[in-house]
Order: structure tokens, then sequence, then C-alpha cells
């Protein structure tokens, strides 16, 4: 996908995290630790199920401190270990501020580059329109995943994945 041909749908976030770039990977690609950094701030993930192969399915459950569950789901278009991880999010239709007109699919796309003993991430989203973009990102969906960001950071500061 060439930039100009995308960029009116597209949206980036970069970002440097404090450990190697296998660690971080890993923080993408284990459910049991996506589930305790993924979503918007004081939320819960009851259910987190990643099957991280090409075709795989995910899906997250994300429920907010006021009780609104939203189901994402997709599958993966392409998995490069601790290099690169491209998805599809397939919008759930009952989601309320949807209003009955759920967006098209998306591609969301991260990209793990070593830095020392950190890793800069970049993840870029592509909906299928521009109205689309135009839609989501006045949601919130930039700021959702800049929270998540930050929820993976802390994660990271307290050493919680090193475990297994």
């Amino acid at each position: 996908m060439s930039a100009p041909a995308t960029a009116d749908r597209s949206f980036a976030i970069e970002r440097i995290f404090n450990a190697p770039v296998e660690r971080v990977f890993r923080l993408w690609t284990d459910p049991l630790l996506v589930a305790q950094w993924w979503g918007i701030r004081d939320c819960t993930i009851p259910h987190c199920a990643l099957d991280v192969r090409v075709g795989g399915h995910w899906r997250i459950d994300m429920l907010t401190a006021s009780g609104a569950l939203y189901r994402n789901q997709g599958s993966y278009l392409e998995v490069v270990e601790n290099l690169r991880l491209s998805y599809r999010d397939e919008p759930d239709p009952e989601i309320q501020e949807w209003a009955g007109k759920p967006p098209g699919q998306s591609r969301h796309t991260v990209t793990f580059t070593p830095d020392g003993a950190r890793t800069h991430v970049h993840f870029e989203v592509t909906l299928a329109s521009a109205a689309d973009r135009e839609r989501l990102l006045a949601l919130g969906m930039r700021g959702g995943w800049m929270q998540s960001f930050d929820r993976l950071q802390q994660l990271i500061n307290r050493g919680a994945n090193h475990a297994g």
C-alpha cells in the first residue's frame, strides 16, 4: 500500500517502549498479556483469544467501567515474529455508536523496530473509507489506542510480562 493511496483513510501512532523487541512482540501476541493492557483506561478484558498465525482469528471483548461491552474481532493477515503484525478488524454491528451503520473492515499494522534495549512501535490503522476514518477519529479511536499504549508501558514498567 502506498501512502498517497491510503493517506485519507489512515492514521498512525508512534511509540518507543522501554523493553526489547522480543518482549514487546510477546505483549502483543500472548492473550494473557494482551488482556492486561489492551483497551481504554479503567476497562477490563473478560475474553481474549488470539490465534496468532496468518488466517488465524482473534477476539478481544472490552468491558468499560460504565458496563458497556465492545467485541473486537478479526483475523491475522501477516505475522512476522518480532517484526510485524497485520490484522483485519471486523466491526461488531451491535455497537450502539454505529447507530445501525457500522464502518467497514479496517487493517491494523504494527511494526516493531529494535532501538537498543527499547522498541519503536509504528501502529497504523487503515480504514475502509475516508468517511470511516473521520467518523472513528471523532469517536475517539486514536485516543483509545493511546490509552492502550499507556497501559502497555505501565505493564512493561511493572515487569509483569517476565513470567513464562
